[in-house]
């Protein structure tokens, strides 16, 4: 048996995940803009690749959650 989430329960989960999104977000953007960067033997170089990669993944899958959630008040 499955219990539904409390309202209290839901607003702390949902304020965490953007607490925690904004906290990636920067990371991500300092990785891109590159203040990280400047370690040649540790291959920091790659680290705005990859960040660049994360930032338009994250960005898909928002996109993609958000298009789900409009389709579903039809």
């Amino acid at each position: 048996m499955t219990r539904t989430p409390r309202p209290v329960g839901r607003i702390l989960s949902r304020t965490l995940l953007a607490v925690v999104g904004v906290v990636v977000g920067t990371f991500l953007y300092f990785v891109c803009v590159g203040v990280f960067a400047g370690y040649p033997r540790y291959h920091t170089e790659l680290l705005s690749d990859i960040g660049m990669i994360l930032i338009a993944a994250t960005g898909g899958i928002a996109w993609i959650i958000d298009a789900r959630r409009g389709d579903a008040d039809n």
